[in-house]
């Protein structure tokens, strides 16, 4: 079976219309029309139903053949999974009973947005792409929505879209250099630079990200970012739960480089990104997408409600994105609620939008002077709340100007480090015991032999 989409513009109308059907047996069925195959429990999140209400109803349909129950490969987790499925007999029956509702969402804006695109299928079959591969460019329109026809349809962005589905992560052998593929196909790389800015900035879900002069492309909807964003959902939602139940514990403690790094590995494990070129030759994508991880995290933690303060707090120890023009402060910038693609994305930050970075400062009276700790306006207590040390309000490092942000990010990084360092189990030093021991311990808790620090 091909992979049922659904656009989330689309996914928010359905859910919006299940609350004005009265019939709980047509409730299942429309969410199978329109949201496609799904599992019991998305069935009972979707319905607004109870367990046991579905569960009944589920039986009912599958007894009346109007839903089937099969093996669904999802491919955001690459694994096979049982899912329920509406069959002809429950469409006849969702169209019978359902007066108010003639036609699926999903089916009829499809099929609009398709109808929109005879002339980009024209111009593609001129310059000979292949069959499938318009399909696929299609596929990507669909998911970027209704948004994209905002943009004036002309050659030049149907080169575009080409040049990008080229360069898409999950379309490896298709790549095709930015120079190249402007001289192959006559169009000014301007043109090409011009509309993906325009696609980019117009919250149509794209990502892009750099290798050098290279340039890769996906989309949150497409495998890679679905994948990519559950991880990182999951992983955040980890965290939340594990600060719950250590209280000693604090969600500043997040490893940033350590969660990109681990989320990036699944995703190689999973052969969604690579990290060498084909030839061996070139180094892969890894640590540029990485650095975009990066970036997901601290706009999906701050969605999430974690508080600003404390991304900050992790902003400062990455150490990844000193390695990109201006990627640290692209991380403040998203603290502060920028939407802009610059800082989403692996680019280049103008110097006028880098005073958005004190922005995010307002709430600070400055910063731990020991471990770089983010100390807040309203926190009198002048006892830092990661370290213990106690601290004058003069001891507090401030932040005059932006390359004074790295001093404090090493800081924080080296404390960290240490931290962990005492965190190490090693052999108690009597020589007669062999109890493990932490280096930030006064005594051995076995033998009572005193811990002397390094």
């Amino acid at each position: 079976m091909s992979k049922f989409m659904v656009t989330a513009k689309v996914k928010e109308k359905v859910l919006s219309e299940i609350k004005k059907i009265d019939q709980n047996d047509l409730r299942i069925l429309y969410l199978l029309r329109n949201l496609g195959p799904l599992r019991f429990t998305d069935i009972i999140e979707y319905s607004g139903l109870s367990r046991s209400t579905v569960s009944k109803y589920i039986k009912f349909h599958l007894s009346k053949n109007k839903i089937e129950k099969k093996i669904y490969r999802n491919p955001s987790k690459n694994i096979q999974e049982q899912r329920y499925f509406i069959t002809d007999l429950g469409t006849e029956k969702l169209g019978e009973d359902y007066i108010g509702y003639d036609d699926s969402f999903y089916y009829s804006e499809i099929n609009d947005l398709i109808s929109n695109l005879s002339e980009l299928k024209t111009f593609y079959k001129d310059i000979s792409v292949a069959d499938s591969i318009i399909t696929d460019i299609t596929r990507n329109i669909i998911n970027m929505g209704e948004n994209y026809f905002f943009i004036e349809q002309n050659r030049d962005l149907y080169l575009t879209l080409f040049y990008i589905y080229n360069n898409s992560v999950l379309t490896r052998d298709f790549k095709f250099e930015i120079t190249e593929f402007c001289k192959h196909y006559n169009v000014k790389k301007l043109r090409i630079d011009f509309y993906v800015d325009r696609l980019l900035s117009g919250d149509l879900g794209l990502y892009m990200f750099s290798r050098g002069e290279d340039k890769f492309f996906f989309h949150r909807e497409d495998v890679l970012g679905v994948t990519t964003i559950r991880l990182i959902k999951d992983n955040l939602i980890n965290e939340i739960v594990e600060l719950n139940i250590a209280k000693e514990k604090m969600i500043s403690d997040l490893d940033l480089d350590n969660l990109a790094e681990d989320i990036t590995e699944k995703l190689l494990e999973m052969e969604l990104i690579w990290d060498m070129d084909e030839d061996q030759e070139i180094s892969g994508i890894k640590e540029p997408f990485e650095m975009l991880v990066e970036k997901m995290i601290i706009k999906y933690a701050l969605g999430m409600g974690i508080p600003k303060a404390s991304l900050m707090d992790i902003a400062l120890q990455s150490k990844k994105l000193l390695k990109a023009e201006g990627g640290k402060n692209t991380l403040y910038n998203i603290i502060n609620d920028s939407e802009r693609y610059e800082d989403l994305n692996l680019v280049s930050i103008s110097e006028s939008k880098e005073t958005e970075l004190f922005q995010s400062l307002k709430l600070l009276r400055g910063f731990c002077p020991k471990c770089g700790k983010t100390v807040l306006k309203n926190d009198l207590s002048n006892i830092c709340a990661r370290c213990g040390r106690k601290f004058e309000n003069k001891e507090l490092l401030k932040i005059k100007e932006a390359s004074d942000i790295e001093a404090v990010s090493d800081l924080s990084v080296a404390y960290r480090i240490a931290s962990l360092e005492e965190e190490k189990e090693i052999e108690c030093p009597n020589p007669n015991c062999n109890y493990q021991i932490k280096l930030n311990w006064d005594v051995c808790p076995n033998c009572l032999t005193p811990i002397i620090k390094p």
